[in-house]
């Protein structure tokens, strides 16, 4: 009694020891089929438990037809076994044949309405798909559609860009395709084409348009929103180098700030000196003969040869 339940053990009880003078012959085979379930019950997970020990001792369990089938497809076990896990399973030769060709890779119903476009007549594929597959006539026209190529959410926008769909067709395109309510306007947006952040930011510049709206056009283009300014900062066209320099010697001879300037607009730390060297002109050639040849012909000497006669 310790296994049952409360309330099963005072039925029990009262059916081993009937308060009543006598037990009829049909309490008496209900007490008998109460008790034959309660034992099965209650016996079933020791029995279930010799079960597995035993199995574990004897290893009777083979592998079935249908895993043999598999294994054998697959290369996994010899000729020899693979026939007599079939005639485990009791199948003669032919049976075991038919049951192997049963389990074969074959293709899908709409794989076959494919090659059936292509290995027969595409307008009538059922007269090529008929003698290769058994398909229900009534059932065959879902089959054929669902074969069909069927507009993409990429035509169904692009034919209403270009005018060829009205709103309300398109619209119903895409329901069709699978889209409801504001997601299709949202899909529409997202077809529309936006120019590059450049062009973008050209085009702003040139019509005059404020700071804030160039940011956030910038974003609009793809550039995630903390480095619009950077962005913005880079595209922005910069005085040349030469003008750079022009600039830095009216302000200061000694170019002391010149390397900082050269950096911002992506000279490389290792070519300044060399900036610097080239800001500062040499006389051309001729004038560096004629500062020469006064520097050799003192006044005095210029007489002798007549120069201020």
């Amino acid at each position: 009694w310790d296994y049952l339940p409360p309330e099963f053990t005072s039925l029990f009880k009262e059916i081993e020891s009937p308060a009543g003078g006598g037990l009829t012959d049909l309490g008496g085979r209900f007490a008998s089929e109460v008790a034959d379930g309660g034992v099965s019950k209650a016996a079933g997970p020791l029995f279930e438990a010799m079960g597995y020990r035993a199995n574990a001792k004897h290893h009777t369990h083979k592998i079935t037809s249908e895993t043999a089938v598999a294994l054998f497809q697959r290369k996994k076990i010899s000729e020899d076994l693979f026939d007599e896990r079939m005639l485990f399973g009791g199948f003669e030769p032919i049976e075991a044949g038919l049951q192997y060709d049963s389990q074969r890779p074959f293709p899908s119903i709409p794989d076959l309405i494919l090659w059936a476009r292509y290995h027969g007549e595409p307008d009538n594929v059922w007269g090529t798909l008929e003698d290769v597959y058994d398909i229900d006539p009534r059932d065959y026209p879902r089959w054929e559609w669902l074969g069909l190529q069927r507009m993409t959410t990429d035509h169904a926008t692009k034919l209403f860009r270009r005018g060829l769909l009205e709103k309300y067709d398109f619209d119903y395109k895409m329901k069709e395709i699978g889209w409801r309510g504001e997601n299709i306007s949202d899909v529409l947006e997202t077809s529309w084409m936006i120019p590059n952040a450049m062009l973008l930011t050209q085009g702003l510049l040139q019509t005059g348009a404020d700071h804030e709206q160039i940011i956030s056009s910038i974003s609009k283009a793809d550039i995630h929103p903390d480095y619009a300014q950077t962005y913005l900062d880079a595209i922005l066209t910069k005085p040349s180098t030469a003008d750079i320099i022009a600039y830095e010697l009216r302000q200061d001879p000694d170019l002391s700030d010149l390397d900082h300037k050269l950096r911002r607009v992506g000279i490389h730390d290792d070519y300044t000196d060399v900036y610097r060297t080239l800001a500062y002109q040499i006389p051309p050639v001729a004038d560096i003969i004629t500062m020469a040849v006064r520097e050799a012909f003192t006044p005095d000497i210029a007489a002798r040869f007549g120069q201020y006669e």
